[in-house]
This record gives C-alpha cells, structure tokens and sequence, in this order.
C-alpha cells in the first residue's frame, strides 16, 4: 500500500470513528438529561458546559482528521476510482442482449427469473407495509400525554417490518444483478455460436449468393459484347454493316 492509500484510509477509519464518538456523546447527553428531568423539570439538559465536557475527547482526533485534510487536499490526494465510471449491470447486459440476433433458452429463462424476482421483491415490500399502516392508522396506539412512550413503541413496531421490507427489496435486487450477469454469459455464449456459424439466416444467404451469380453473368455478357463488337469494328464488319443498311432504308421508302 503506498502513501495515498494510506492517507486516504487513515481519513475514512477517523472519520467513521468520530461520526460513533459524537453519536454516543448525543446519547449520553440525552440519557443524563432523562435522569436529571425526573428529578428536576426544570433543569437544563444542554448546556454549553455539558457540550464542551463530551466534546473535549473528540477534539484531538478532530484535529488530527483536519490536518489529514488539508496535507490530502494540497499534495493532490483522491481517490483514482472516483470519477470512474458505475457498474451498471443491467445496462452491460442491454447492450450484450441487443447484440445477439436471437435470444437462446438460458437468456429467456433468466429474463423471466428477473420478473419474477423483481414482482416478488416489491410484494413482500408491500406486505411488510400492512402492519405499519395498521398500526398508524390506530388511533389508540398514540393516546395524549407523553409522547416518548409513544415513540418508543412506534419505533419498536415500524423499525422492523421497515427493516425486512428494505431487506426483501434489497435480496430481490441481489438476486435479480446475478441472474442478469448470467443472462450476459448465456448472450456471449449465443454471439459466438452466430459468428461460428454464420449470422445470416439460411434463406437470406441463398437469395444472396443467387444475386450475385447474375450479376456475374451479367458483367460476363456485357465484356463479351464489348469484345465482339470491338472485334468487328476492327475487320471491317462494321462498314459492311452500315451499307446494308442504307440498301434496305432506301429500298424501304421506295427509292431503290
């Protein structure tokens, strides 16, 4: 690993590790602020003093993490993938597909696992939504008074099935990129059998060879026509010619 891959890791671990010193700084502030409010209402929970006591562990690591910052940002430190571009597996697989000029069993039977995986995605979603409607759409379940019960056990009711909808969706969409890089392999599969064997159909490959054995004939004729005529021109045929000719014209018209 060189410098830049280091620097760059180095940011992103103080980084995620600020973001969970901060989050359980606000965790305790809120937990101590609970106690301190069953004792006294009135008490303040956040105060400057409170903020400052939680954020003076976070201030070294902070400054360390700007000063990686800032020597990144001067010696021209980035991320060489940033401006590369995304995977897109379903456009690679657009692009494969239209290349084949017929579609094989394994790429029509991918195609429809990936209907079936991305229908059944989205009605699990839906499933795991019923609860929650049913459970906001009760109004018992948020009587008046103090609302931190009720949040809590919104929470603890939403949460999950959001989770597992999230997780259906997130599976189907697993699901439905491989079948798709395999319905890629099956259309490379298919492009090289065409090419192996020819992508024109049989038919179309006849009527062309037929066309071109006339046009070869053709060409063949027309130089024969233009080396017999030359030929006679040459011997004198074509005086011989043009005197019989002007015989039958005037015999014709009655003046022979």
């Amino acid at each position: 690993m060189n410098g830049k891959k280091l620097m760059l890791a180095a940011e992103s671990v103080l980084c995620v590790v600020l973001t969970v010193m901060l989050a359980a700084a606000v965790i305790g502030i809120y937990r101590e602020g609970l106690v301190l409010k069953a004792a006294d209402p009135l008490s303040w929970i956040f105060t400057r003093a409170k903020a400052a006591d939680v954020l003076r562990p976070v201030l070294p690591l902070l400054a360390v993490s700007l000063v990686l910052t800032c020597a990144g940002l001067f010696a021209g430190i980035r991320d060489e993938k940033r401006d590369a571009p995304v995977k897109d597996t379903r456009t690679l697989r657009d692009l494969t597909v239209a290349r084949a000029e017929a579609r094989s069993a394994g790429m029509e039977r991918e195609q429809t696992l990936q209907k079936k995986l991305q229908y059944g995605g989205w009605v699990l979603f839906a499933l795991c939504m019923v609860p929650i409607l049913l459970y906001i759409t009760n109004g018992n379940h948020f009587p008046d008074g103090d609302l931190e019960p009720v949040f809590y056990a919104l929470a603890g009711h939403v949460l999950p099935w959001a989770a597992l909808g999230i997780a259906a969706l997130m599976i189907s969409a697993a699901l439905q990129e491989k079948s798709m890089q395999r319905e890629i392999d099956f259309a490379k599969e298919q492009i090289r059998l065409e090419k192996e064997a020819g992508s024109m159909p049989e038919p179309e490959k006849a009527d062309k060879k037929t066309r071109g054995s006339f046009r070869a004939l053709r060409t063949a004729l027309l130089i024969l026509s233009v080396v017999l005529i030359a030929a006679g021109v040459s011997n004198g045929s074509a005086k011989d010619v043009y005197g019989k000719a002007i015989k039958i014209c005037t015999e014709c018209v009655g003046l022979g």
